[in-house]
């Protein structure tokens, strides 16, 4: 029973160091984002397309027809008949054949239609292609936003520890002044503004707080996770990811062009020559009498070939030709913005590493500085006033840094997005 409970607590245990973790979210984004559930299941509806294509097309169809015509005569022996009185009034015989008593089952089949068979294959491939590309993409997007995301609550959660830091100093400063108060080495006045700045840090800790909690909401929301529970989330450091020699963005334009080919050949198959094969059985009639004897069959062929249908094929090759220079066009646009994002990215990752360097090199004074000011304070050689100003300096600087870490960060990221 103790093993049990072990087991479980270590469970929950590595459940929740999961949670922390940048990875968890984004395989939850991954796994119950809407998008992407929904381009997978693309996949299996275009392979029972490929299906139906081959039924429609190439399959035998099988069909049950009934027919009944009533064209009496009147003023005529016989109110049906093929052979009406002269005198008789009705529908010309030639029209109406004297009525139609029908039911037959009747078979056709497409034959010779090979290249169109082919065509609608290419199609459903190229559809195939294009859905796993889309769901790469979306992947793709999907890391982006949830990293952006999670920098994000990163950065809230780092400026709460820091106001959760200076707040405890504080109130360690309030603790050893109010004896310095006491004897004499501290004004009331200068003690005063210091409890001031405690209860100013208090309230940064809570509204700090309440923007890293609103964050990480709203990335459980990005991941369809419901969960309003508070965790410390871990931080994380983003690599520059290789040079890539082609990139996937540009698997779009590729698959559009081998579509818009897709769709000539396709265009092109209605002008193919078109043969049907057909057979029917049964009742044919057009009068009552024997009509035991009017069942049968009947088989042909039916041939069709477009001769001319006013250079409508030559119109849809020039619009193609035109809808691929827009999509050569387009690739060149993106190529070149491509190159551009990636050259103004490591441009911003370098000048940020730089400002990065020189903040930790400023902070590194300054903790020498605020020693030095703490010890000249409780000596009464420096006021509370001033001491608070410099307090007030290193806290913006440490800020400062925290931006500049997460934008760092945030410039990795995006450049890696790009770099794809």
């Amino acid at each position: 029973m103790k093993k049990s409970v072990l087991f479980l607590l270590m469970l929950i245990g590595a459940t929740l160091h999961a949670q922390t973790k940048l990875d968890y979210y984004i395989g939850k984004a991954l796994e119950n984002d809407a998008t992407l559930n929904q381009l997978k299941n693309q996949i299996p509806i275009n392979s029972l397309q490929n299906e139906l294509d081959k039924a429609q097309n190439s399959a035998f169809q099988i069909s049950l027809t009934g027919d009944y015509l009533f064209a009496p005569f009147f003023n005529n022996n016989g109110l049906v008949t093929t052979t009406p009185d002269p005198k008789a009034i009705g529908y010309d015989v030639g029209i109406t054949n004297g009525g139609l008593y029908s039911a037959q089952v009747n078979v056709q089949r497409n034959i010779f239609n090979g290249n169109l068979i082919d065509a609608l294959k290419s199609k459903n491939e190229l559809a195939d292609k294009n859905i796993l590309n889309e769901i790469k993409l979306e992947e793709h997007n999907l890391r982006k936003v949830l990293t952006d995301q999670y920098l994000t609550c990163r950065q809230n959660l780092s400026l709460y520890d820091l106001a959760k830091e200076q707040s405890e100093n504080l109130q360690t400063q309030v603790t050893m002044t109010t004896g310095l108060v006491e004897q004499g080495f501290v004004k009331a006045q200068d003690f005063l503004l210091l409890k001031i700045e405690l209860k100013n840090q208090q309230s940064i800790v809570t509204e700090t707080w309440r923007d890293y909690k609103s964050g990480l909401m709203q990335l459980n929301s990005l991941c369809g996770l419901q969960d309003t529970g508070s965790v410390l989330l871990e931080n994380v450091n983003l690599e520059i990811t290789d040079q890539v020699a082609q990139s996937h963005f540009s698997t779009k334009y590729s698959l559009d062009s081998l579509a818009l080919q897709n769709q000539q050949e396709l265009s092109e198959t209605t002008y193919q020559p078109k043969v049907n094969l057909f057979f029917n059985t049964g009742l044919n009639a057009v009068e009552l009498n024997n009509m035991q004897r009017k069942f049968g069959l009947s088989a042909g062929v039916n041939f069709s070939l477009p001769l001319f249908d006013g250079n409508q094929k030559d119109i849809t090759r020039q619009q193609n030709d035109i809808y691929g220079k827009t999509i050569r066009q387009n690739r060149n646009f993106f190529e070149r913005n491509l190159f551009l994002q990636r050259q103004n990215g490591l441009e911003k990752i370098s000048s940020l590493k730089t400002t990065l360097n020189n903040l930790q090199d400023q902070i590194k004074d300054y903790d020498q500085v605020i020693f030095l000011a703490k010890t000249e304070v409780a000596q009464g050689s420096q006021t509370m006033l001033e001491f608070l100003t410099l307090l007030k300096n290193y806290l913006e600087l440490k800020k400062n840094k925290i931006a500049t870490e997460i934008n760092y960060q945030l410039e990795i990221n995006n450049y890696n997005y790009w770099n794809w």
